[in-house]
């Protein structure tokens, strides 16, 4: 077979994929008459690094709206702001969801395991939330209506900073708002009892520490207090075990400790599903994203 025959017979296979799947990423390229959408831009200042850019999703025509921050997920040594995107919608999907409803979105690469520590991912997210705290004026959200989103591994590195407002260190003139979790692993050391060693020794071990101890003092679950911001947090009937574990005592947690929550669990959906069924006929995840924004960004 010629080159030019496989790449013939490539093209209509992928053309199959997309006519059976519903074509997620054709569906972000309609959207975007309603949807103002600009990609690969630096957050890091004079930083080349394909990882260290962000995409921004904004709605048309509209200004002094919520912005989102969302974090991708991927276990933290995988995936990208746009993973497959033409096939799968990632993570274009839920920038574009959020657009049509009135919400600005900023969805950031970061780092990847194995030549990023924990330190390096989150102050690439911290780097990532700033550039949108600083750049209101020019794509036109209001700083002072932020609210942060992350799905599994993107869920642990948002929790993580949203323990506590301090630790992102945002420029004045801004204000968190809210934080969700999307089926975000919370708790590492029930995630670690749950995974193969050969996961363990290639990411939680080298991630986050040999011992419980360690693991639970990178935890979120354990590191919640008082100070968090209003929180959401969703999970699938089907998820992982140690992610709806860890939903249900985060939910106990938060409660205890007085912080306005919200929390579903989404039924006939696995993990994958919370994020790839976003901006589709069977999704069910945006409409409560945005209520959440839009109640508590007032």
């Amino acid at each position: 077979m010629t080159r030019r025959m496989w790449q013939q017979q490539s093209s209509v296979f992928a053309l199959g994929i997309c006519l059976l799947s519903g074509c997620p990423g054709l569906r972000i390229h309609e959207a975007e008459k309603q949807v103002r959408i600009l990609q690969d831009l630096p957050y890091v200042p004079e930083s080349q690094d394909p990882k260290q850019q962000l995409d921004l999703y904004l709605p048309r025509d509209k200004r002094d709206v919520p912005v989102v921050v969302f974090v991708h997920g991927g276990f933290w040594r995988n995936q990208d702001r746009r993973y497959h995107q033409a096939f799968t919608g990632l993570h274009g999907n839920i920038g574009v969801a959020l657009a049509k409803r009135g919400i600005s979105v900023a969805i950031p690469s970061y780092r990847l395991l194995p030549s990023a520590s924990l330190s390096d991912q989150l102050s690439d997210v911290r780097d990532a939330v700033r550039f949108v705290a600083t750049h209101a004026g020019e794509y036109g959200w209001n700083p002072q209506r932020l609210v942060l989103a992350g799905f599994s591994a993107g869920g642990h590195l948002v929790y993580s900073l949203c323990v506590d407002a301090e630790r992102l260190k945002l420029p004045s003139g801004s204000q968190l708002r809210g934080c969700i979790s999307i089926s975000g692993v919370l708790d590492i050391v029930r995630m670690a009892s749950q995974q193969d060693a050969a996961f363990n020794q290639e990411v939680t071990q080298r991630h986050f520490g040999m011992t419980k101890e360690s693991q639970q003092s990178l935890s979120p679950l354990f590191q919640m207090s008082g100070k968090m911001p209003p929180l959401l947090l969703l999970w699938a009937e089907k998820d992982h075990p140690f992610v709806r574990q860890a939903g249900y005592d985060a939910v106990e947690k938060v409660a205890k400790l007085g912080i306005p929550a919200r929390s579903f669990e989404l039924s006939d959906h696995d993990h994958a599903d919370m994020v790839l069924r976003l901006n589709s006929a069977s999704d069910q995840v945006s409409d409560k994203l945005a209520a959440f924004v839009l109640d508590v960004t007032k």
